[in-house]
């Protein structure tokens, strides 16, 4: 053996992990793994694209795919084809006008799912569709979103702290909702972009870096903040937020001449990534939210050149002065209309206690207001570690722990607004339960080690004592883990509540419909867009309710007139009419629509085929457009269920249409005989049961209790618009009209699609 090569083999040294850093690196490992199952478990009903806008934004990251791979072989490279995105108008919705993708689109997260599905084909020779891709897109993001979660509060409050809090976001119930498998929309990608940002930007208060260092940081977290804005209009929050932030910073004991110029490049590099896409646009700058993450960085800039010009003593004192002239700046902007106009929903977010009062906007489940019965069941002992984490952060001043209580605050008042927004309070309880865990953790466990809020040492707690004190936080912990967060294997019956109520066991919206059934596979969707597909004229227009848009176009590869993205609330108002109007009048409508191409109107009704004894004394099986739901019965989804909002939108008297309060639900008999809803449902009306009396009733009224009746159609199934007849005839209807599924208790369940063709 050679002296050079034993003078090698010496300088090798096998490398040493210390436990700690070992111990850390598993629960980390671990922590990802269970998010990325949790968000996985759905797959058992079905490996599909969930909910309705997934199915547009994979439409659109296939428009870019499909131009990118032409424009390359064409031998022009792939930009070209990249950029043909930003001009293109897609009329295969909206019909006839279509609509313009990137103005009325979040280009970045279709940008994101393109460019990332491109680069793992190409250049990693991944072998899957990128149907399936994104698919799979928000399980890896939010499992990547945890981890990096772990090093954002480890900046805050150490690795315990960091632990606990991507254990939190790993399996809060709210990140789940709207980020498991399948969901390819704005949320999971924007969270990610901004943690990560957050975490960039707090590295630069370290002091620990060079100059170059920190520009470099402050610049990456700045144009990942802008593409989040790209990528979801929520995200604009977090502009909101870096902004407050900003203000805040001087008024500490922090030497804010250390990050001047970082803060500087970041809202640079924000304001850019947001402006280079047509949404947000240039009209960043005017944003409200751009105008805070601007002012904040502005204020922060003279506060720095204040502190050369006036005396420590009245530094603060000034400081408050002059951030009242920037309030009154600001209000002055206001009133001249110099920001550029806020929707209904951002102004709900900012005052929750004003909504809308829009029919369409109200309609929309994921705008309602979380009640404080969803706060808790998301998170209920966390609520309470939060607390606890935000008295501790409120004893300190340092810069790490002023934000993360911004965050933690306005997280969880912005949170109020809709429930969509209930991620907004998974990041604020993630943050601040991280900062009260560790210093419980401080407390039962390590009484040697620094705490995070300096203290007297006055006693020292018994082992003990501290044993029993960590079992009864791990049964608290595991206790609400067992029931909301993880699925468990105890399926929900009567009155037992230890069982799964996990948001992870549920299936995606095509197999369940968007109905109560969530935990069910059904086929009657599939069924209907293949039919489409197959057996409708390639240039057919389809007319259905605006939530199943997407799914026509996409699914059903038909055009559609209107769609989620709400951008035109006269035509969703006209389908309302359409619905609720006599079939003259309605096949008018339909036709206009269409302008001379075949059309076709589509009806989804859910409810149930259930026994009721008939005055006779015999019994007799009737159709409900509701199904069972404990010891009475409940909406279960379909069109039925949402016909108060073809009303409202469409701008039309209710009492016409619908029994009064507290009904609200049971058509009138004007409605059934003489819209095109009522005679679209595939039976005919029988009567009104009543619990409080024997049999059937004609007349519609309430019970002994004040209960509204059950409105009751008459087995078997009998279309009113028949093949031939009338202007609309009975061209297809989903398999479970005739094949029901069992709902429970012995009670069959309907969830169909009917598809009526216009003559």
């Amino acid at each position: 053996m050679s002296d050079k090569f034993r003078s090698l083999l010496s300088s090798l040294r096998r490398p040493t992990i210390s436990r700690r850093t070992m111990m850390i690196t598993l629960v980390v490992a671990s922590v990802f793994s269970v998010a990325l199952m949790i968000r996985s478990f759905s797959a058992k009903y079905g490996f599909f694209l969930n909910e309705f806008d997934p199915y547009y934004n994979y439409r659109a990251a296939s428009f870019i795919v499909s131009s990118f791979d032409q424009s390359w072989k064409a031998g022009a490279g792939g930009l070209p084809g990249l950029l043909k995105y930003l001009s293109w108008t897609d009329y295969s919705t909206w019909f006839p006008e279509g609509r313009n993708v990137a103005p009325t689109s979040q280009d970045g997260l279709h940008f994101a799912g393109a460019l990332l599905y491109i680069f793992f084909r190409n250049l990693l020779g991944l072998q899957l569709t990128l149907y399936d891709f994104l698919v799979l897109f928000p399980v890896f993001l939010g499992a990547l979103t945890a981890v990096v979660f772990y090093f954002l509060v480890k900046k805050i409050a150490g690795d315990v702290g960091g632990l606990f809090a991507a254990l939190i976001v790993g399996v809060s119930p709210p990140l789940i909702e709207r980020g498991n498998l399948g969901w390819f929309k704005s949320e999971p990608l924007a969270i990610f972009l901004f943690a990560l940002s957050t975490y960039l930007l707090l590295t630069v208060l370290d002091g620990e870096m060079s100059s170059k260092q920190k520009v470099v940081r402050a610049l990456v977290a700045g144009l990942l903040l802008g593409y989040a804005n790209a990528s979801w209009g929520g995200a604009l929050y977090f502009s909101v937020a870096f902004g407050l932030f900003f203000v805040i910073l001087p008024f500490l004991d922090f030497d804010i001449s250390t990050i001047t110029i970082s803060s500087l490049v970041f809202t640079a590099g924000a304001i850019f990534a947001s402006a280079i896409f047509p949404r947000p646009g240039v009209q960043i700058v005017t944003n409200p939210a751009g105008f805070a993450l601007i002012g904040g960085t502005i204020f922060l800039l003279v506060a720095n050149w204040l502190k050369s010009w006036v005396r420590p003593t009245d530094y603060r004192k000034t400081l408050a002065i002059i951030l009242f002239g920037f309030l009154l700046l600001a209000l002055s902007f206001i009133s001249f209309g110099l920001f550029s106009s806020v929707s209904r929903r951002y102004l709900s977010a900012i005052a929750p206690w004003q909504r809308s009062g829009n029919p369409l906007v109200e309609s929309v489940a994921e705008h309602f207001v979380p009640t404080g019965g969803d706060y808790f069941s998301a998170y209920l002992v966390l609520l309470f570690i939060s607390i606890f984490g935000a008295a501790v952060a409120l004893r300190r001043r340092s810069p790490a722990i002023v934000y993360a209580l911004v965050i933690g605050i306005s997280g969880l008042y912005v949170s109020a607004a809709f429930s969509r927004l209930l991620v907004y309070s998974s990041l604020a309880i993630a943050l601040m339960a991280g900062i009260g865990f560790s210093e419980l953790a401080f407390s039962l466990m390590k009484p040697t080690a620094p705490a995070l809020v300096k203290r007297k040492t006055a006693y020292t707690t018994k082992s003990e004592i501290r044993t029993v004190y960590s079992i009864a936080f791990i049964a608290l912990l595991a206790f609400p883990a067992s029931i909301y967060w993880i699925p468990n294997p105890i399926s929900c019956t009567g009155s037992n509540i230890v069982c799964n109520q996990s948001p992870a066991d549920s299936g995606v919206s095509l197999t369940s419909g968007g109905t109560i059934f969530s935990r069910s596979q059904l086929r009657d969707w599939s069924q209907a867009l293949q039919w489409l597909r197959d057996n409708t004229p390639k240039d057919a227009v389809v007319i259905a309710w605006w939530d199943y848009g997407y799914w026509i176009t996409v699914m059903g590869n038909r055009t559609s007139v209107a769609d989620n993205a709400t951008l035109n609330g006269t035509r969703i108002a006209d389908i309302g009419r359409m619905f609720m109007s006599n079939t003259t009048q309605a096949a008018e409508i339909a036709k206009g629509m269409a302008h001379g191409r075949p059309v076709y109107v589509l009806l989804f009704i859910t409810g149930s085929l259930v026994t009721f004894p008939t005055s006779q004394g015999g019994q007799q099986q009737f159709y409900v457009l509701q199904i069972p739901s404990g010891s009475s019965f409940a909406p279960g989804g379909g069109d039925e269920s949402k016909k108060q909002w073809f009303i409202r939108i469409g701008g039309l008297e209710e009492s016409k249409y619908l029994e009064p309060q507290p009904d609200g639900f049971n058509l009138t008999p004007y409605a059934l005989q003489n819209t095109l809803f009522g005679q679209m449902l595939p039976f005919t009306f029988a009567g009104y049961y009543n619990y409080g009396s024997q049999g059937l009733t004609p007349q519609w009224q309430l019970d002994q209790n004040g209960n509204p009746p059950l409105q009751l159609y008459n087995a078997p199934v009998r279309f009113q618009y028949p093949a031939g007849g009338s202007p609309f005839r009975i061209a297809f209807a989903s398999s479970s009209l005739s094949d029901p599924i069992n709902c429970g208790s012995g009670v069959s369940c309907f969830t169909t699609i009917l598809i009526y063709q216009v003559d």
